[in-house]
């Protein structure tokens, strides 16, 4: 699942830095806050039912319908989500709502946030099924059709914003063409029966409790970019872009365990040992991620041109935000398996208010560095929680009497450790 998410990061690089190359920074710019308008999109327009489908599907009997009922819903979500974020920036002005000048820029993102949130879903839809490997297939796709639109878009001679959110929409519909033919391969006889209402809201029901905490805990990282558009400029708009997308490749490995160790505690019997497995696998392969990450972004950012090597600092505030991210998202996903998303949504909403309250006046005192304290100061507060919590998880669970409870009781903040 973490290839599946890193992949398309990687490749994505090169993606990026030909676009750095040959855009002008205000151009770049903007086309990057139009991309993480459309990635927020995702994020709201998923409603938690990615989540939801990592716990509902390898109990689920008739896995078509339940499959096709997500992807109705989040690609139904999505247009509604993307139609209105376009009509909001639009009347705000300053930032992303410049783009939609161009009426064609707006029918872009509204394909890039359509195809980007289904191929989303089937990412949470082949790791229920245990086949993380295909998603990483369609997202190498991906990733290379991305490349691909680019290339020749920009071996013609376009030079404008447009090229950018049509080369991402592109290579979303292609991951998901192709994941539609993975997934209903492999889920037996069509039926022929009607989707009703009623499997939508009973897909809602559970999804809709995993919905605040997704939200609030991935929504910020695609509202800076829109902040410091509107803040400061396209060209730090760019910047920024191009050092959270190197971050963001990293962030997906404690993100990949968090949703990992969810589908693994979800599964019926005793787990022991498995939260410290998870947070100690976690935390090395970020570790060892973020330190190349460290010592490649200098030369990465010279590579892209003079306006962005400054930034390589940044790097030194964000790494360590994405280590403390590790126990935050262990313990997200421990939430998750055993029903207490209230909690874990508290924790990720006071990390969201840090992170996202101030920035506009943290990027208009100190700019980009302002914003990246911020982010790290709310990763701070969300993993000492976070550790706090998973420490109390894991004395209960070690204690002879916790291991004498029969069941769990869901609901109960404190048989969070019981299997």
């Amino acid at each position: 699942m973490t290839g599946a998410r890193v992949v398309p990061m990687v490749t994505g690089l090169l993606f990026w830095a030909l676009a750095a190359i040959l855009l002008a920074p205000a151009e770049l710019g903007l086309a990057s806050a139009v991309v993480a308008a459309a990635l927020l999109t995702v994020q709201i327009g998923m409603l938690g039912v990615g989540p939801a489908i990592l716990t509902l599907l390898p109990a689920e009997t008739d896995g078509r319908r339940l499959v096709t009922t997500s992807l109705l819903t989040v690609g139904l979500s999505s247009l509604i989500v993307a139609t209105g974020l376009v009509l909001i920036t639009r009347a705000l002005g300053p930032g992303v709502g410049q783009a939609w000048d161009d009426p064609s820029a707006a029918v872009a993102f509204l394909a890039a946030a359509f195809f980007a949130t289904t191929a989303y879903q089937l990412d949470h839809i082949q790791s229920a099924q245990s086949q993380a490997h295909l998603a990483l297939m369609r997202s190498f796709l991906q990733s290379l059709v991305q490349l691909a639109v680019l290339v020749i878009s920009l071996a013609g001679g376009y030079r404008t914003l447009n090229i950018v959110v049509t080369a991402v929409a592109t290579g979303a519909a292609a991951s998901v063409l192709l994941g539609l033919l993975q997934v209903y391969r492999g889920l037996g006889p069509r039926r022929k029966k009607a989707l009703q209402v009623r499997e939508i809201l009973n897909l809602l029901r559970p999804a809709l409790r995993n919905y605040p905490l997704m939200l609030s805990d991935r929504a910020p990282g695609y509202l800076l970019p829109l902040i410091i558009a509107a803040t400061l400029s396209a060209s730090a708009t760019a910047a920024w872009y191009v050092v959270w997308m190197l971050a963001t490749a990293v962030f997906f490995v404690p993100q990949s365990a968090g949703y990992s160790l969810q589908t693994k505690l979800a599964a019926p019997g005793h787990h022991p040992g498995l939260v410290v497995r998870a947070l100690r696998i976690s935390l090395l392969l970020t570790l060892a991620a973020g330190g190349v990450l460290l010592g490649a972004s200098r030369f990465i950012l010279q590579l892209l041109g003079s306006q962005y090597a400054p930034h390589w600092v940044l790097f030194l505030i964000l790494v360590p935000a994405l280590v403390l991210n590790c126990v935050t998202q262990v313990y997200y996903g421990v939430c998750r398996a055993r029903g207490h998303q209230a909690e874990a949504t508290a924790v990720a909403v006071l990390a969201a208010a840090i992170a996202v309250v101030p920035a506009s006046a943290a990027a208009h005192l100190y700019a980009l560095p302002g914003v990246s304290v911020l982010w790290l100061a709310a990763q701070l507060a969300a993993a000492l929680v976070a550790a706090w919590r998973l420490r109390k998880i894991h004395a209960r669970a070690e204690s002879p009497k916790a291991n004498d409870i029969p069941a769990r009781t869901v609901g109960n903040p404190d048989e969070l450790n019981t299997p």
